[in-house]
């Protein structure tokens, strides 16, 4: 079971983008690609310079919790009917 996911709140903890919190756009393996940070331009034949959004290292991310406003680790928790759940750990709460 993937901790963060898809359209999950996190903020990014460490390097230039340090404290911006956004979303998760798309995941793969050990990276993340979050809404408007690392972004970079890139020349493009015909269409002048796009903007391109770069992968970052999952670890520079954390969950975001938008009710405590504070960040948290993520645990996974099974319950009384043997499903896993995700589980904020600084909060003791259950994620849907």
């Amino acid at each position: 079971m993937q901790k963060l996911r898809k359209n999950d709140p996190v903020q990014v903890i460490t390097g230039k983008y340090k404290g911006t919190i956004s979303t998760i756009v798309s995941r793969n393996w050990d990276s993340v690609i979050v809404e408007w940070v690392n972004m970079y331009k890139r020349a493009k034949k015909g269409e002048w310079y796009i903007d391109v959004t770069k992968p970052i290292d999952i670890s520079n991310v954390m969950y975001y919790s938008n009710s405590h406003q504070a960040t948290s680790k993520i645990s996974i928790a099974i319950n009384s009917d043997g499903k896993k759940q995700r589980k904020l750990v600084a909060f003791d709460e259950i994620l849907k």
